[in-house]
Protein backbone atom coordinates (compact mmCIF):
# COMPACT_ATOMS: atom_id res chain seq x y z
CA UNK A 1 0.00 0.00 0.00
CA UNK A 2 1.12 3.43 -0.97
CA UNK A 3 0.98 6.55 1.06
CA UNK A 4 0.76 9.89 -0.97
CA UNK A 5 1.23 13.28 0.91
CA UNK A 6 0.86 17.04 -0.18
CA UNK A 7 3.60 19.30 0.70
CA UNK A 8 2.41 20.66 3.99
CA UNK A 9 1.77 17.33 5.60
CA UNK A 10 5.76 16.48 4.40
CA UNK A 11 6.92 19.35 5.82
CA UNK A 12 5.05 18.77 9.14
CA UNK A 13 6.80 15.04 9.67
CA UNK A 14 10.20 16.60 8.87
CA UNK A 15 9.94 19.28 11.01
CA UNK A 16 8.11 16.70 14.15
CA UNK A 17 11.32 14.58 12.97
CA UNK A 18 13.65 17.33 13.73
CA UNK A 19 12.57 18.24 16.55
CA UNK A 20 12.75 14.78 18.21
CA UNK A 21 16.57 15.27 17.16
CA UNK A 22 17.14 18.91 18.77
CA UNK A 23 15.77 17.43 22.00
CA UNK A 24 18.64 14.69 21.93
CA UNK A 25 21.41 17.33 20.71
CA UNK A 26 20.58 19.48 22.90
CA UNK A 27 20.41 22.71 20.47
CA UNK A 28 17.83 23.07 17.52
CA UNK A 29 18.36 22.09 14.05
CA UNK A 30 17.73 24.82 10.95
CA UNK A 31 14.10 24.33 9.84
CA UNK A 32 13.33 21.99 6.75
CA UNK A 33 10.19 24.05 5.96
CA UNK A 34 10.65 26.52 3.41
CA UNK A 35 8.72 28.90 4.22
CA UNK A 36 10.31 29.74 7.63
CA UNK A 37 11.63 32.75 7.53
CA UNK A 38 14.49 31.90 10.48
CA UNK A 39 17.74 30.07 9.92
CA UNK A 40 19.83 28.55 12.85
CA UNK A 41 23.35 27.80 13.25
CA UNK A 42 25.58 26.92 15.42
CA UNK A 43 29.50 26.79 16.28
CA UNK A 44 32.27 26.55 19.02
CA UNK A 45 30.34 29.20 21.37
CA UNK A 46 26.84 28.43 20.74
CA UNK A 47 23.87 28.63 18.74
CA UNK A 48 22.67 31.59 16.73
CA UNK A 49 18.90 32.26 15.34
CA UNK A 50 18.23 34.58 12.79
CA UNK A 51 15.01 35.81 11.85
CA UNK A 52 13.94 38.32 9.02
CA UNK A 53 11.59 40.83 10.91
CA UNK A 54 10.66 43.12 8.73
CA UNK A 55 8.49 46.22 10.05
CA UNK A 56 9.14 45.19 13.39
CA UNK A 57 11.28 47.25 15.79
CA UNK A 58 12.37 46.44 19.58
CA UNK A 59 9.26 47.39 21.32
CA UNK A 60 7.00 44.83 18.68
CA UNK A 61 9.50 42.09 19.71
CA UNK A 62 9.00 39.97 22.55
CA UNK A 63 11.40 37.13 23.10
CA UNK A 64 11.31 35.30 26.64
CA UNK A 65 12.32 32.17 27.90
CA UNK A 66 9.14 29.90 29.07
CA UNK A 67 10.75 26.77 31.01
CA UNK A 68 12.93 24.65 28.20
CA UNK A 69 11.89 26.93 25.44
CA UNK A 70 12.59 29.91 23.79
CA UNK A 71 9.52 32.24 22.39
CA UNK A 72 9.67 34.72 20.32
CA UNK A 73 6.80 36.95 19.48
CA UNK A 74 6.05 39.77 17.14
CA UNK A 75 3.60 41.76 18.18
CA UNK A 76 0.85 43.66 15.90
CA UNK A 77 1.31 47.33 15.31
CA UNK A 78 -1.22 48.36 13.03
CA UNK A 79 -3.22 46.85 10.47
CA UNK A 80 -1.01 46.10 8.16
CA UNK A 81 1.19 43.24 9.89
CA UNK A 82 -0.56 40.10 11.04
CA UNK A 83 2.37 39.14 13.79
CA UNK A 84 4.04 35.75 14.47
CA UNK A 85 5.13 33.52 17.05
CA UNK A 86 7.93 31.09 17.37
CA UNK A 87 8.72 28.42 19.77
CA UNK A 88 12.33 26.79 20.23
CA UNK A 89 13.48 24.04 22.61
CA UNK A 90 16.33 25.00 24.75
CA UNK A 91 18.50 22.16 24.96
CA UNK A 92 20.42 21.72 28.44
CA UNK A 93 23.66 22.64 27.03
CA UNK A 94 22.37 26.04 26.58
CA UNK A 95 23.25 28.95 29.13
CA UNK A 96 19.84 30.34 29.27
CA UNK A 97 20.79 32.97 31.54
CA UNK A 98 23.38 34.84 29.12
CA UNK A 99 20.88 34.65 25.80
CA UNK A 100 20.59 37.98 23.77
CA UNK A 101 18.72 39.42 21.25
CA UNK A 102 19.31 42.21 19.04
CA UNK A 103 17.21 43.41 16.23
CA UNK A 104 19.02 45.45 12.75
CA UNK A 105 17.41 46.60 9.74
CA UNK A 106 14.62 43.85 10.29
CA UNK A 107 16.52 40.91 10.99
CA UNK A 108 16.60 39.79 14.63
CA UNK A 109 19.31 38.12 15.89
CA UNK A 110 18.74 35.92 19.13
CA UNK A 111 22.24 34.42 20.68
CA UNK A 112 22.23 31.17 22.94
CA UNK A 113 25.34 30.86 24.09
CA UNK A 114 26.86 27.33 25.61
CA UNK A 115 27.08 26.80 29.04
CA UNK A 116 31.02 27.27 30.45
CA UNK A 117 30.97 23.35 31.34
CA UNK A 118 30.08 22.27 27.37
CA UNK A 119 32.24 24.85 25.90
CA UNK A 120 35.12 23.10 23.73
CA UNK A 121 38.29 23.89 25.55
CA UNK A 122 42.03 23.63 24.22
CA UNK A 123 44.40 21.28 25.74
CA UNK A 124 48.06 22.96 26.17
CA UNK A 125 50.82 20.16 25.01
CA UNK A 126 53.51 20.49 27.27
CA UNK A 127 56.98 19.65 25.95
CA UNK A 128 59.20 17.73 29.16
Amino acid sequence: MFYTYNETQMNNMVNDLFAGFDKMLGYPLPSKNKNDNYKIDSDDGGVTLTMNVPGYNKKLIDVTVEDNSLVIVGNVNSGDTDGFSHKFTIGEKLDIENISATVVDGVLTVSLPYREEVKPRKIEVKVK
